[in-house]
């Protein structure tokens, strides 16, 4: 009896170290930093559900910052330097025209999680935004999207005349046109400077959403957020593939991880409204409603905006933009018709998941 159980013991040691030896880690990075909602939430929930959905088959190992930056996130990704990473897709217009639609049409929406819903079925579903992630080595998987955008400032902006001359960072191009609509100067500094840029004196504020007052500790450089409710960012593909780790994945192993990263990003969402709702609490900061002139000249740039935009993609390169443009309109109206304010992040990740990937032929995916 006891020479059977060890010898059971030393099969049953022997299969589970076989089992670790055959588990295949993706390198990824998530990219803004360690206390950011994707290096704390998405990421981790990625690597969680992917051992889960692979029996152990693979994992993820994450470098929140450091091993590439985001403006290096592109071609990281397709030369293999890091194997999944969060891709913004404003910051390479050139290379992803397409994919970046949804991008200039951000001031669309508030909810967060109909947002990156809808603009992860019109990239995953889009043939032009796909070819676009093919040239350029990659596989899309999920875009995730913030709460609404705010004036996060040094000094108080209650009116159009208090933003008159403040320079302040943006992360795209319709929010620097935005910032400078409204008087102020925009300018382009990586989120992961926000912090320096603040201290020192290098701008006067950012264009961004609550949370980042906890994802990069801007309650000890900030004092006032103007509650402008610009829309969302929605330009961040969290789900962002290297090419390289796509061909070497089975059909199996591709579904687990088109899944795992609904997953993810899914519980960022929820997770980027709790780190917002926790700036409230940090002590030392006002909240400003805006006044009229603010919200007036919001609305009359938002309405010029909305009208140019075709216009404005096309000359980037979109073709049929008026289509395309309605297209993604239609998908955010059918996802406020999917999301439901009471659901848990496992349901929408399986709503995600069997809305947009189910559906594709992963096998042929991203080829």
């Amino acid at each position: 009896m006891t020479i059977r159980m060890t010898a059971l013991a030393v099969a049953g040691a022997l299969m589970a170290s076989t089992t670790l030896a055959q588990a295949d880690t993706i390198r990824a990075t998530s990219g803004f930093g360690p206390a950011h909602v994707l290096a704390t939430v998405v990421y981790p929930e990625i690597g969680t559900r992917l051992e889960e959905f692979t029996d152990g088959g693979w994992d993820l190992q994450d470098t929140p910052s450091g091993l590439v930056a985001p403006n290096e996130m592109s071609s990281g990704l397709r030369d293999g330097v890091t194997e999944m990473g969060t891709l913004l897709m404003p910051y390479f217009p050139a290379e992803f025209p397409d994919a970046a639609l949804p991008s200039e049409l951000s001031i669309l929406g508030s909810n967060n999680l109909v947002i990156s819903s809808a603009v992860t079925e019109y990239i995953a579903t889009c043939d032009d935004c796909q070819a676009e992630f093919t040239q350029n080595g990659q596989v899309y998987l999920g875009t995730d999207a913030t709460p609404p955008y705010n004036l996060l400032t040094t000094s108080p902006v209650r009116s159009t005349e208090d933003l008159q001359g403040m320079r302040i960072r943006t992360g795209a191009p319709l929010y620097a046109g935005f910032v400078q609509a409204m008087g102020g100067e925009p300018t382009q500094l990586p989120s992961s400077e926000l912090f320096e840029g603040l201290s020192q004196g290098v701008i006067d504020g950012t264009f961004s959403a609550n949370h980042e007052i906890i994802a990069n500790r801007l309650g000890d450089v900030i004092s006032y957020v103007t509650e402008i409710e610009e829309g969302v960012f929605n330009g961040a593909a969290a789900g962002g593939v290297s090419g390289l780790l796509w061909m070497r994945m089975s059909g199996e192993d591709r579904q687990a991880l088109a899944r795992a990263t609904q997953y993810g990003i899914a519980k960022g969402l929820v997770g980027f409204l709790e780190d917002a709702e926790k700036a409230r609490a940090v002590e030392g900061i006002e909240f400003i409603a805006p006044d009229d002139t603010l919200l007036a000249a919001k609305e009359a740039y938002n309405e010029e905006r909305l009208a140019a935009a075709a216009d404005i993609l096309t000359e980037r390169g979109v073709e049929d933009a008026q289509a395309k443009i309605d297209r993604y309109k239609a998908l955010i109206e059918k996802w406020e018709g999917l999301v439901s304010t009471d659901m848990s992040y496992e349901d929408l990740a399986e709503l995600r998941y069997e809305e947009i990937f189910s559906k594709i032929d992963l096998n042929n995916y991203g080829s």
